[in-house]
């Protein structure tokens, strides 16, 4: 088969086009293609997101400290909640690319607890006896006893 003249009709499937409507369609799809692949190649894969420390890793019983969460590769782009033990904290934010900031919630009792990170992307961390709880008992204003 020889080469067809400029103008023939080339069949596609069940469509006729004529050659140099080809040529613009197939330019057109040619930008498309490469920029899919400009876009491709631009898309770094990501780090994967990780916690692993709590800055102090430890608070009074009645709750209100902030600590720092400390991570490596936290998305900017999403929300986190973290939990002291069973208990949410009542204040999230984003520090940094590697921290988060959480407000320990008040408890009843002193001890250790794990500390859960629940990212809007559905991951869920946790680092295992990550705060502890102290009892501050005491009083400074109380009066000494008298001897």
């Amino acid at each position: 088969m020889g080469a067809l003249p400029c103008q023939a009709c080339l069949p596609i499937g069940n469509v006729i086009a004529w050659n140099g409507g080809m040529k613009k369609l197939g330019g057109i799809l040619g930008v498309i293609i490469g920029a899919v692949l400009v876009l491709a190649a631009c898309e770094k894969p990501r780090a994967e997101m990780a916690f692993h420390e709590l800055d102090p890793d430890f608070g009074g019983l009645q709750g209100g400290k902030t600590v720092r969460v400390v991570g490596k590769s936290l998305r900017l782009d999403i929300g986190y909640a973290v939990y002291f033990g069973q208990l949410r904290s009542s204040q999230v934010s984003i520090q940094s690319e590697k921290a988060l900031l959480a407000v320990t919630p008040r408890r009843t009792s002193p001890g250790v607890v794990d500390v859960t990170i629940r990212a809007d992307n559905g991951s869920v961390f946790v680092i295992k006896h990550g705060f502890e709880y102290i009892n501050q008992g005491g009083n400074l204003l109380d009066e000494p006893e008298a001897q």
